[in-house]
């Protein structure tokens, strides 16, 4: 499923004025209806199957009709504790700084959009190491006005690098809808150099496509431009920091998308869901449509374990 997430880029302005997640209301009413239950491979959940995911709405679109719900998601988050929802820092990020608690509202026990309890945000926690250049340090929490009801989902306390794990969004899917139903896709974690590898052959090939575009003007061979390219992608840094981890299938079939962000990625430890992850940020080609469900990209993840110490301390 693609899940949308905030794609970084080295263009990007380190303290861009509005957050990724703020433009996925207005990417929802524009989207065209679903025409497949399913979510880059993902499949519908089954209602209240999990019943820690909220969703996180914007505020102004929202009226007292239950059918204004869909149109005003923008991410994902879980429920950690009563008062407390666990999402993206960039889900919570705009001009420069966390957004207004009142501009957010929460929508628990809904596996569809349209059903489900809204709840009032009393405090709003970016991480105070966020850097939206990078999306590095991408985790934030929201503490509630009143305790939710829903069942909550426990933090994992081990830093997970292989193994099987779900991640679940009402995000945009692989026809560009987006689904009012929760959906739920089957993935695998990976190491690191997986997802720093294959992104990094995309930036290689965007650069090329960048220099060929313009080398009738520059006048330049196809031979230096190769050697550009391969001298570039030789030097280049890893996108990806310790605090991310990297999970989705080889061939992007199944994925997290645009409106997933926010929303957990876990496992299953003693038959119970564990989470591992934060869905954070997707990369694609640069003339893909979306920056999710690509072969060898996989999906970024903010790495849960790295954070115990600081979510337990804004929990005090």
């Amino acid at each position: 499923m693609s899940l949308p997430f905030a794609v970084p880029s080295s263009a990007q302005d380190a303290r861009p004025e509005t957050s990724p997640a703020s433009r996925v209301p207005e990417l929802r009413s524009n989207a065209k209806e679903p025409s497949a239950d399913r979510v880059f491979g993902g499949k519908e959940a089954a209602k209240g199957a999990w019943p820690f995911q909220v969703a996180l709405l914007t505020t102004e679109w929202l009226d007292d009709s239950a059918q204004s719900q869909p149109n005003a998601q923008f991410c994902g988050g879980s429920l950690i504790a009563p008062n407390w929802v666990l999402t993206a820092a960039h889900c919570l990020y705009d001009f420069g700084e966390a957004i207004p608690a009142e501009t957010v509202t929460v929508l628990s026990e809904a596996t569809n959009l349209a059903e489900g309890k809204r709840l009032k945000v009393a405090e709003v926690f970016v991480h105070e190491g966020y850097d939206p250049s990078t999306l590095n340090n991408d985790i934030g929490l929201l503490r509630l006005a009143d305790a939710a009801t829903a069942p909550t989902i426990a933090m994992t306390a081990a830093d997970m690098q292989d193994g099987d794990a779900t991640v679940i969004g009402w995000g945009m899917m692989d026809d560009g809808s987006f689904p009012n139903n929760l959906m739920e896709a089957s993935i695998k974690l990976f190491p690191n150099a997986a997802c720093n590898s294959g992104i990094k052959e995309i930036y290689a090939r965007d650069i090329g496509l960048i220099l060929r575009d313009y080398a009738w003007r520059m006048r330049y061979s196809d031979a230096a431009i190769n050697d550009a390219v391969q001298t570039m992608a030789a030097t280049m840094g890893d996108p990806l920091t310790g605090n991310m981890l990297c999970a989705g299938e080889a061939d992007g079939a199944r994925d997290a998308c645009n409106g997933d962000s926010g929303g957990p990625l876990f496992t299953m430890v003693d038959g119970k869901p564990v989470q591992v992850g934060i869905v954070s940020w997707g990369e694609g080609p640069i003339d893909a449509d979306a920056a999710c469900g690509h072969a060898n990209a996989y999906g970024i993840y903010t790495r849960l374990a790295n954070y115990k110490d600081w979510v337990a301390d804004k929990m005090k």
